[in-house]
């Protein structure tokens, strides 16, 4: 696994004009050695300083969004695919691939050529849904848009057959379904399964990273693809209390952190709505937690500040505004960004585009170095997460 790539991070921040880092590619990790002075009496005892090992593991989201394929066969997923893909906003830009895909009979001999052809046009259509207006967050297989160092394998040449699946009985034995379905199970195994042993059955705090105003902008079908997403990748993971022995064999979540990223893009008095927006989004699959017992929490977290605060005179009364760089143009703004609502919008709001926030550039950061008031909330976030190890 690749290090962290913190300082080049912090290159790109300090470049003139300053950018935000790369978006995440590959999988990545640091590790944090914090020595601090135990708060038990009867801990200083024994020694007067401690350490805690603290393992921070990066990846694609995208990737995150296989582990549910854990639990579905290739069918069950082919079935699953096609019902997506028979709604909007995903059912007008796959007419061409349905077209195409509808001539591959599931027990008739399989065209190696035409699978592979039909392989790619399924990660083009699925780069689409991510790339345009739509930026739907529900892509299976996910590294069918950032494959890493997949890039060109077999393992990916494969798509759900969406007719014929449904039908019981194995596959004919060298037919498409049956190429398919084992590339799908090797996939699963070689690849998704292999993933989740190593990074994430051992891991005992989750933070879940939401951009909800990107939801907002972007209207109904987005929050909805959203909150699937969500849904279906918490599944996948092992929650509820622990003790010490079990952290060490057969470790739980037993904290997840709902995190509603970008609250430098609105003003502060907007943040507790951003939290309440963040719940609606998250509220059934952090009620399923609950059950588990587990300590959650939602919070509106920036990790690096990329506005200033600002006051407008609007027919006499102050106006909350931002001060910041357009991202793109790097062309000075302020502006009052607009309210985040607390309850779901009705139809009237997602159809009027009544939410417009934009992206803002990063400030110029003088040398490679961040203050505390560089951030916001990352230090209550950090709290929550590692808080009660320090005892």
């Amino acid at each position: 696994m690749q290090p962290f790539p913190y300082h080049q991070g912090m290159s790109a921040l300090s470049a003139e004009p300053p950018c935000w880092p790369a978006s995440t590619r590959d999988l990545s990790s640091i590790r944090l050695a914090i020595r601090y002075r135990p708060r038990s009496r009867l801990h200083r005892l024994v020694k007067e300083t401690a350490t805690l090992y603290l393992d921070i593991i990066d990846y694609p989201g995208e990737w995150l969004l296989d582990l549910p394929l854990l639990n579905l066969s290739y069918r069950q997923w082919s079935t699953q695919q096609r019902e997506l893909l028979e709604t909007e906003p995903r059912d007008s830009l796959a007419v061409p691939w349905l077209q195409a895909v509808s001539a591959v009979e599931a027990q008739t001999p399989a065209d190696e050529v035409l699978i592979k052809g039909l392989s790619d046009q399924y990660r083009g259509l699925l780069k689409s849904f991510r790339q345009r207006t739509q930026k739907l967050s529900l892509i299976q297989p996910g590294r069918f848009i950032l494959p890493g160092t997949l890039e060109g394998s077999e393992l990916l040449d494969f798509f759900p057959l969406v007719s014929g699946a449904e039908a019981s009985g194995a596959f004919n034995q060298g037919s498409s379904g049956a190429l398919l379905e084992r590339r799908y199970d090797a996939y699963c195994e070689r690849v998704v399964k292999r993933f989740y042993k190593q990074h994430f059955s051992r891991f005992d705090r989750q933070v879940v990273l939401v951009d909800c105003l990107k939801t907002l902008n972007l209207g109904q079908a987005c929050f909805d693809d959203m909150q699937l997403a969500i849904g279906q990748v918490l599944h996948s993971f092992n929650y509820g209390k622990s003790s010490f022995l079990q952290r060490l064999f057969n470790p739980k979540i037993d904290r997840v952190l709902f995190a509603s990223t970008k609250a430098d893009h609105i003003t502060a008095n907007q943040h507790h709505n951003l939290e309440c927006f963040l719940e609606l989004i998250v509220n059934e699959a952090k009620r399923e937690i609950l059950f588990e017992g587990i300590d959650t929490r939602s919070m509106a977290i920036s990790a690096f500040r990329s506005t200033e605060a600002a006051e407008a005179l609007v027919d006499g009364q102050k106006l909350s505004c931002l001060k910041g760089y357009r991202k793109g143009s790097h062309e000075a703004v302020a502006l009052f960004p607009g309210e985040v609502p607390i309850e779901l919008p009705a139809e009237k709001d997602w159809n009027a585009e009544r939410f417009n926030f934009i992206d803002f550039a990063p400030p110029r950061l003088a040398g490679l170095q961040a203050s505390p008031a560089s951030h916001i909330r990352i230090d209550q976030a950090l709290e929550f997460l590692v808080g009660d190890k320090f005892l």
